[in-house]
């Protein structure tokens, strides 16, 4: 199951295993260049058999940053860096997209901006003006434009794990009595203007990809915004949590409640969707595949762990097992610290 092709949009991905996006610490400067060959990191995975990159968290601002040296696609000088890393994945034969992100109240410096003003240790926030909202749309659509002049297949926009998207969307967050805020419909709206707006700007033959994070606060609006989400022409949908995911009710499993709400949203949907987290082992993927429970299985640390995963896991031989360092992945803390880092 592994290696059979899946369609999205016009092009045949090669097999049902994603490289979701992970974002590499310490490998960038503050003005969102690389200073470690992304073309030689995402290579290794595309050639290791790896059906789908999606590259790590891009920034589409400075001010709209996650970490100081996060990669950033807000310049015209970026779109070179990107230019090698899609020539290098393609010519393993892997279709690369790159997450496009916002980080709001998660951003870097001490005054923040997000969907309303919350009290934050260390930082200032504010609630988002309708001119720096506005803003951010532009924002999001020229990064997509870029994405497209260098060559890259698609965009995933981040709309999970309490970035600013998440952070509209969220009613635990969100506050707004404006347009933005108040309803379901109102707290989606941002998120919806930005993918209609990015549709129009690409054209309908680049993949359009949500980053959507789910139970936040349940179910049943995670369900009517993938639907919405089909509705308005995204592509695919990579599933993963939200601000407010504390309150699952699920059934008794063998994998990770989150990897269970990909699986609930892929009853919902048309379009293809990826699970992941904590999927390190071929036979957790092999298992939700063959069950049709999802379309895509995104492995992050154990395509980080080995390069060529993919590959082994299609030929069933062993694989460089994760270590699952305690207390923190090495790998979040800086790539170079993974134990695995020769094979990088």
């Amino acid at each position: 199951m592994i290696n059979r092709p899946i369609q999205i949009n016009k092009y045949e991905v090669k097999n049902r295993i994603a490289m979701p996006a992970l974002v590499c610490f310490h490998w960038a400067d503050q003005e969102g260049f690389e200073t470690y060959d992304r073309g030689v990191h995402y290579g290794k995975r595309a050639k290791g058999g790896t059906g789908l990159i999606i590259v790590e968290a891009t920034a589409i601002s400075k001010e709209g940053r996650l970490a100081d040296t996060e990669l950033g696609l807000w310049r015209d000088e970026h779109i070179p860096q990107f230019q090698k890393l899609a020539a290098s994945a393609h010519a393993e034969g892997a279709v690369v997209i790159i997450q496009l992100v916002h980080a709001g109240r998660q951003g870097v410096g001490p005054s923040v901006y997000s969907s309303s003003s919350a009290s934050l240790a260390e930082k200032e926030c504010h609630a988002m003006s309708a001119e720096q909202i506005e803003q951010v749309k532009r924002d999001f659509v020229s990064a997509a434009i870029r994405a497209k002049q260098a060559g890259l297949d698609g965009v995933e926009i981040h709309g999970a794990h309490g970035y600013l998207l998440s952070q509209f969307t969220s009613k635990e967050v969100n506050d707004r009595s404006d347009q933005y805020g108040g309803s379901l419909d109102n707290r989606l709206r941002l998120s919806l203007d930005i993918l209609t707006a990015i549709r129009e700007a690409v054209g309908k033959e680049f993949i359009l990809c949500y980053r959507l994070g789910v139970n936040d606060p349940t179910m049943e609006e995670d369900r009517y915004f993938a639907r919405k989400l089909e509705q308005i022409g995204v592509d695919l949908l990579n599933v993963s949590s939200g601000i407010g995911a504390n309150n699952l009710e699920m059934p008794e499993i063998s994998y990770d409640p989150i990897t269970y709400m990909g699986t609930e949203i892929y009853k919902e949907v048309d379009i293809p969707v990826i699970c992941v987290f904590g999927i390190r082992d071929p036979k957790q993927a092999e298992y939700l595949l063959e069950n049709d429970l999802i379309d895509m299985v995104a492995v992050g640390r154990g395509l980080l762990a080995d390069p060529e995963w993919t590959n082994k896991a299609i030929a069933k031989d062993k694989i460089n097992i994760c270590y699952h360092c305690k207390p923190r992945c090495r790998y979040v803390i800086d790539g170079r610290e993974c134990p695995w880092y020769s094979s990088f």
